[in-house]
């Protein structure tokens, strides 16, 4: 995996604090608890991004087994999930991910996050905090939240929670200098895995 990163990202040099940038490296890890199933799985998510066009996730169990790829835009996603051996592609919609994880989020939402940037969609409000970096975004209908909480020198946690599930999410800080390959935002169905088309 770790030379799959190098492969994929290209040359990557400097870390920032938070402020303005276009494109960034992250390496994360997460605590996902599925309530409805009574299941919390932990994860190591590295994400290349292209502020609101490009993002891609790699994400990763404990000991390095690969559990899923996701590539996508504004409106378009496509992801291996391979556990299940099983492709998925077509329209980045609110519901791209609901066969996966019951997140009610945009998936491009994720990408935003990484980037502090608002979460998008109908009925969500977003508030700043004193320094002008936002802290908490809302979705009162759907009863969901996301709250960007600890920050210090670029590193950062998230919490996002809704009924039946909840992310705790860090962030180490961003790689910001960087030469995205053109295909890493590209994803082929795997040799072997079934496709599924999404509406």
């Amino acid at each position: 995996m770790f030379v799959l990163t190098l492969f994929l990202s290209g040359c990557v040099t400097k870390t920032v604090k938070e402020g303005a940038f276009q494109k960034a490296q992250w390496e994360t890890k997460a605590l996902i608890k599925n309530q409805k199933e009574n299941k919390t799985q932990s994860l190591s998510i590295d994400i290349f991004a292209i502020k609101n066009e490009r993002a891609r996730f790699e994400i990763t169990a404990l000991l390095g087994f690969q559990v899923a790829s996701v590539v996508m835009s504004p409106t378009e996603i496509s992801y291996a999930v391979y556990p299940q051996k099983t492709f998925f592609y077509g329209r980045n919609t609110e519901r791209a991910f609901a066969n996966v994880i019951g997140m009610p989020l945009h998936p491009m939402n994720l990408a935003n996050i990484a980037f502090d940037e608002p979460v998008r969609g109908p009925g969500w409000k977003c508030g700043l905090d004193p320094a002008g970096l936002i802290y908490q975004c809302e979705n009162i209908a759907k009863q969901t939240r996301v709250e960007w909480l600890d920050r210090k020198e670029g590193q950062k946690k998230v919490v996002i929670t809704a009924p039946q599930f909840e992310m705790q999410w860090l962030f180490e800080a961003p790689k910001t200098e960087v030469q995205f390959k053109s295909e890493l935002f590209t994803l082929r169905q795997p040799q072997g895995f079934k496709a599924i088309q999404l509406n």
